[in-house]
């Protein structure tokens, strides 16, 4: 029969925290590298603009706060002429061009590492179902299914992006009476990734196209999801403070930046490399038929 209900991560562990075993050779070695220039590679390449976007925040900021009288909040126009004053400063116009050359770094960095992390789930997937598959095998499997990736992804983030502002949007209003309630928006990110945490696998599982993916990966999760939440809590966590980490790092101007971000990007794609093991494993827990003659692998 299938396999309808999703098992404790205790269930998985062994096998997921083998990141660097793939069946084809020479493949997770690789991979863990690319992976480990990009998380490293760009944060470095972030670093300078990330500083000189520190300072040219402080340039603008610092007038802002100053003019930020008694007077000046309970008159309207005062605040008007004070909010203009700093918009049309040359100043703030230099912090809005390093956000955005920094913006475009970081999202560079995301891109390369859902592509290649996406390479790595088909390549487990293919082990998990082939006794002997080969590099060929993964790639593949990987490009055939990349087109729709592409595709779907970029209808997914920009739906996630314009959904978080507007929950953004009215959070900011309940933290006026709640200050509390900014916890909510990394909640609201986490459940997003419970829900749709099969959208990837099932783009190289199946022909399913961009749109009926949504309802797929949905479906999957449907009746699991407190059991997924648990399992991939401690990713998620981690994988979030890892982002904000060397950011935090580099503004601080640490006198080690280089070494902690190296020491973060490291484990930062170990444990992006077990996430994926586990959804494949999850996936294909809650898809397949039950063979309890099978022997698990060690």
């Amino acid at each position: 029969m299938v396999n309808e209900r999703i098992r404790h991560f205790t269930y998985y562990i062994k096998r997921m925290f083998k990141f660097y075993d793939l069946k084809a050779a020479y493949v997770p070695q690789i991979l863990f590298v690319m992976l480990l220039l990009v998380t490293f590679g760009l944060r470095l390449v972030a670093q300078p603009i990330l500083v000189n976007m520190s300072i040219y925040q402080q340039q603008w900021a610092i007038p802002y706060l100053e003019g930020l009288t008694s007077a000046t909040v309970k008159d309207p126009a005062a605040m008007n002429g004070l909010m203009l004053q700093i918009i049309t400063s040359d100043e703030f116009h230099l912090f809005l061009t390093e956000f955005m050359r920094v913006s475009g770094v970081l999202l560079l960095q995301q891109v390369l590492l859902l592509v290649l992390l996406f390479f790595y789930l088909g390549a487990y997937l293919t082990d998990l179902e082939t006794k002997a598959p080969s590099a060929p095998q993964y790639l593949t499997k990987f490009v055939k299914a990349f087109p729709r990736f592409l595709g779907f992804n970029t209808i997914y983030y920009i739906l996630m992006g314009i959904l978080l502002m507007i929950f953004s949007f009215i959070l900011s209003f309940i933290m006026m009476i709640l200050p509390i309630a900014s916890g909510l928006l990394p909640v609201a990110w986490f459940l997003a990734q419970v829900i749709f945490i099969f959208k990837d696998v099932t783009l190289l599982d199946t022909r399913v196209g961009i749109l009926k993916n949504f309802r797929l990966s949905w479906k999957l999760t449907a009746g699991n999801r407190i059991m997924i939440g648990i399992n991939t809590f401690f990713l998620e966590s981690l994988a979030m403070m890892l982002f904000l980490l060397p950011i935090i790092t580099i503004l601080q101007e640490s006198s080690r930046i280089t070494l902690t971000l190296f020491v973060v990007s490291f484990i930062e794609v170990i444990a992006l490399l077990v996430r994926q093991r586990l959804i494949a494993l999850m996936y294909l827990d809650r898809t397949r038929i039950i063979r309890e003659e099978e022997p698990h692998e060690d």
